[in-house]
């Protein structure tokens, strides 16, 4: 049955969009904006009307030239009097309407998903009938013709049947049963008939569907739909075949694949190699977009088709210059960027087989999709001559908190400037990012035997070429290999790092290209592990110099790019030397120095970033003599400025890093300038709170100055130790209520502020104890706070440095046990949950976070063993587990100590566990048996109790705890007696029982 046509719009609604489309007329705009939200919010009665109102004017314009003999007349006189503008414009060129009605959809889709709030705090929304009015429009819509109408339409209908908010209830899919049977109705009778009055609709309706919500539509509407997609692959259409590709992807993409799909997929693997031919780059482009999302989440059902697959990918990524861009180069080209990052698991050996043979042809492609195309060229060029002049912009920076033995390695959360060769100005990711990034991956994967031999001979030639964009390209190539092949490629790096120096260090002239430059400093930090080779080596005893002093000089160009690249590169360097750079940290100083007065923006967080560098790799050396006093004045002057003119400088955090890195090296030699930089960071924390205190959220980037802020007062406590505690005290303005700010850190709303509060709260426990005295009953509550189990896993630093922190206080408050008391019951009960979990079997997998748990137990334990003692059958195997991982020598000690402590003011926990007590004693020699692993050790790979013998003697260093041990493993042995101590025995693997009777006796 058709569709009944609706009604045109009134005048209320004609005037409302004419007038809030002057928005030249600003006064007039501002009112008309202010009438939408008065009749959207009046009533639930006037928000339905002009709900509908609007519906009626988006399907209304669909026909233009005869919207003005549709709409009432009194309306229409009345409207064209109210707004004589628009209305002449209209009348006088009929095709105005679309844009019109487009806007009145677009209000009214805003005004579906963003409605009035009513005085009771919820949203309104549409009644069932005015929705059931709203609906019927929609549908009519379908059949639009107009695009830019039925897209509005279409996004209406997805937004609104599939948002899992539901805050349009009524127009929500489950509410709205026929909609997915006449969607598909409409696709199928285009399928079977000429008509497409409906199909475009339908199907971009379907589309945004999918994108936005897959997994509200039914199940068996979502298997209806996948074999209609499948037949529109055979469309003549170029739109209709992309929106039929786009759909499958968007439902592949959310992780979904319909029964349907499965069923199909044979079928959809041939679509695709069907339209692989297509002569549209458009359709390609989306035909490689399903094979990407295929293979980086649904890997197996692409592996039966890999080689024909592999095959199109590999003449994909071939830059045709027939087409107009390179969007189907681009796709193409992450298809190996996926591949060679795909998790073990899911690469077969048949797949890398596969890959592995295309290479040789593969290899050359990339190289030459690096290469700058002539029309970047150009925009390089000018932007070239622009950078020159222009003032740099700076893009948003993110810091990370502080984090104390959360286990983990540090460089997942670090910049990776490695990625600095083939990354733009801006994040997109195009041709040559994805080339470059594909090699540098293939090489990791596969290695040097199957990648040098298509490489090398056109590295050779575009190395050796007279245009400097062709090498260019082939020294990114050199350096996207250089992890992947760095043993073999050291027979060529004696030829090439004197020509990238040569070419580094060339004179700067109108003719010099900077990216040339800029990618031969990127390439020489990624082979810095070679030069430091070859300088303990004795090969080339003063190549590290050569290559620092090309890089200083370098600092001196114009040009941001290069500035930019030579920071990095010698930033690497110097990460990368360590202490063979210490002879020549006063000829490093005064460059930097020199370009901290010069630089501006990234090329300046660069050169902090390289002083960050310089202290955490060469360490105290940074601080003797005369060094500080070349660095940290500069340093401090630019923290000054930035201050006084604008506190909300990005710059601030990188430099407030780097001087806490500084702070940290150099120690007691810091002191000339501790005051003055503590003063800037807790003026920092002022200035920040107090533009903050009106918010009602504040967001971790907001809070990003506080956290750095804190970071730098920490790097000064650790460096300082106990003279940390008259530095406060000197500080006029903020020693006598620092204490009270780091308190209000303790509980500021950001969680990054806490995490970097809490490691300074145990900082100045173990180096400034007596500091915190006035406020230690508030932040100990505070730091309990932050280990509540319902946070734990969602901040796992958050907890990590809180339970840290406690366990520090724990150790300076000696054998005074009184600040504790009224908080053990309530801390115990927390960290019984993080070493045993909370009730439903799962402990803690928030890395290093039981280790902590359990350092700070043994930490409570010797302080008062009462605050343990009692409750040690409920978590006595999760504490024998945690103890044997922690790492730091001082806190395992402790932990230790007050293990002995608990057990022998409460033996009787082993035979209360509710397990066999043999594996009670199990689980405490294990524990103790993780004393004699060699240190650096993985136990994950090396087998100590089967394997071949490896356990060491007991340290030497800590003779105390092992002779405690000792005594109470033989005192466990005597009272649980023979027959218990036979059958754990009995059950420990052999080589733990050697260790027993070698070490102790037992």
């Amino acid at each position: 049955m058709a569709a009944q046509i609706p009604p045109p719009p009134n005048a209320q609604v004609l005037s409302l969009v004419s007038a809030l489309s002057q928005t030249e007329n600003h006064d007039l705009h501002v009112q008309a904006i202010r009438a939408k939200d008065e009749a959207l919010s009046s009533s639930p009665s006037s928000y339905g009307n002009l709900c509908a109102q609007l519906a009626l004017l988006l399907v209304g314009c669909n026909h233009p030239e005869q919207m003005l003999h549709q709409i009432d007349r009194s309306s229409l006189d009345g409207w064209r009097q109210a707004n004589q503008s628009v209305a002449l414009r209209l009348e006088s060129d009929p095709m105005q309407w679309i844009p019109f009605g487009q806007m009145g959809g677009l209000i009214l889709k805003n005004a579906l998903l963003r409605p009035p709030i009513q005085p009771t705090g919820r949203p309104l929304s549409l009644s069932s009938e005015d929705a059931t009015r709203l609906k019927e429009t929609m549908i009519f819509g379908l059949s639009l013709d107009r695009p830019e109408l039925y897209n509005v339409v279409s996004s209406i209908i997805a937004t609104t049947s599939v948002s899992v908010d539901g805050v349009q209830p009524f127009m929500h899919i489950s509410q709205w049963p026929e909609l997915m049977p006449i969607l598909l109705q409409n696709i199928h009778n285009a399928l079977n008939s000429s008509n497409l009055s409906s199909l475009n609709g339908s199907l971009t309706t379907v589309r945004k569907m999918m994108e936005d919500g897959p997994s509200e539509i039914p199940v068996m509407a979502l298997d209806s739909i996948v074999p209609l997609l499948l037949r529109l692959f055979q469309a003549t259409d170029e739109n209709i075949k992309v929106a039929a590709l786009q759909s499958i992807v968007a439902c592949l993409a959310s992780g979904m694949v319909p029964s349907s799909l499965v069923i199909h997929f044979s079928d959809y693997f041939t679509g695709l190699s069907h339209l692989a031919s297509d002569e549209s780059a458009k359709v390609k482009k989306w035909v490689c977009r399903s094979i990407n999302t295929i293979l980086e989440l649904h890997t197996h059902y692409l592996q039966p088709h890999m080689g024909s697959l592999c095959q199109f990918m590999l003449q994909a990524t071939v830059l045709q210059p027939s087409q107009a861009d390179d969007i189907v180069a681009v796709e193409a080209s992450e298809f190996w960027l996926l591949f060679a990052t795909l998790d073990e698991t899911r690469l077969t050996s048949d797949m890398m087989d596969i890959v592995e043979k295309l290479l040789p042809n593969l290899i050359p492609i990339l190289l030459n999709n690096i290469v700058y195309s002539e029309e970047q060229r150009i925009e390089i060029l000018a932007q070239n001559e622009v950078d020159l002049e222009m003032k740099e912009s700076m893009k948003p920076i993110f810091h990370n908190s502080k984090q104390k033995h959360d286990g983990q390695s540090n460089m997942d959360s670090e910049d990776d400037s490695d990625d600095d060769g083939w990354d733009e100005d801006d994040n997109e990711w195009n041709l040559r990012k994805y080339s470059g990034a594909s090699l540098d991956s293939l090489s990791n994967l596969y290695g040097a035997g199957p990648i040098l031999p298509a490489l090398l001979p056109a590295l050779q030639q575009g190395l050796s070429s007279g245009d400097a964009w062709t090498q260019e390209a082939s020294i990114l190539a050199l350096g996207a290999i250089a992890e992947g092949c760095h043993e073999e490629m050291n027979a060529h790096v004696g030829e090439l790092y004197p020509f990238l120096i040569n070419l580094l260090s060339a004179p700067e002239t109108p003719q010099s290209l900077p990216q040339l430059k800029s990618i031969c400093a990127w390439t020489i930090g990624r082979y810095a592990a070679w030069a430091v080779d070859q300088v303990q080596t004795g090969a080339q005893g003063h190549l590290l110099a050569q290559v620092t002093e090309v890089l200083l000089k370098r600092l001196e160009d114009r040009n941001r790019k290069v500035q930019i690249a030579c920071g990095s590169a010698l930033g690497v360097v110097i990460e990368t030397s360590g202490d063979l750079l210490l002879p020549y940290l006063e000829h490093i100083c005064p460059p930097l120095v020199s370009a901290m007065s010069r630089y501006q923006g990234r090329s300046l967080v660069i050169i902090f970033d390289t002083l960050g560098i310089m202290a955490d790799s060469c360490g105290p050396a940074i601080g003797e003599h005369e060094l500080p006093a070349m660095y940290v004045p500069t340093m401090l002057h630019v923290l000054n400025t930035i201050l006084l003119n604008n506190p909300s400088d990005q710059t601030l955090l990188p430099l407030m890093e780097s001087l806490a890195s500084v702070a940290l090296a150099c120690g007691m030699n810091f002191q000339p300038y501790a005051l003055e930089t503590l003063e800037d960071a807790m003026c920092v924390i002022e200035q920040v709170q107090l533009a903050l205190a009106t918010a009602d959220k504040v967001t971790e980037e907001e809070a990003d100055p506080i956290v750095c802020a804190t970071d730098l007062i920490d790097g000064l406590c650790e460096g300082l130790g106990n003279n940390f505690i008259p530095l406060v005290a000197s500080s006029n303005r903020y020693g006598q209520h620092f204490v009270s700010v780091l308190h209000s850190l303790c509980k500021y709303q950001a969680v990054g502020v806490r995490i970097s509060a809490l490691a300074l709260l145990g900082d100045i426990a173990r180096n400034a104890p007596s500091l915190i005295e006035p406020g230690l009953s508030e932040l100990l509550r505070e730091a309990i706070s932050n280990i509540e189990p319902t946070q734990h896993e969602m901040h796992s630093s958050l907890a990590n440095n809180a339970v840290w922190a406690i366990g520090e206080i724990c150790v300076q408050c000696g054998s005074n046990s009184s600040p504790f008391e009224p908080f053990a019951p309530v801390l115990m009960q927390q960290l019984i949950v993080l070493l045993m979990g909370n009730g439903d079997g799962r402990v803690s997998s928030v890395p290093g976070l039981a280790e902590n748990a359990a350092a700070c137990v043994g930490r409570l334990a010797v302080l008062n063993t009462s605050f343990v003692a009692p409750e040690l059958p409920r978590f006595l195997l999760g504490w024998c587990d945690g103890i044997s991982k922690v790492l730091d020598p001082t806190e395992r000690r402790d932990a230790f100590t007050g293990f002995c402590k608990a057990l022998y003011a409460n033996p009787q926990a082993i035979q209360q566990c509710g397990v066999n007590v043999a594996d009670v004693i199990s689980s405490i020699l294990f524990a103790i048996i993780s004393w004699h692993i060699p240190p650096e050790t993985n136990t994950e790979q090396v087998d100590f109790l089967t394997g071949d013998y490896g356990f060491q003697p007991f340290p030497p260093s800590e003779a105390e705890i092992g002779l405690q041990l000792a005594k109470l493993m033989k005192d466990i042995k005597a009272s649980v007696g023979p027959d218990v101590w036979g059958s754990t025995q009995a059950q420990l693997p052999v080589n733990v029982r050697r260790l027993l009777q070698k070490a102790y006796d037992l």
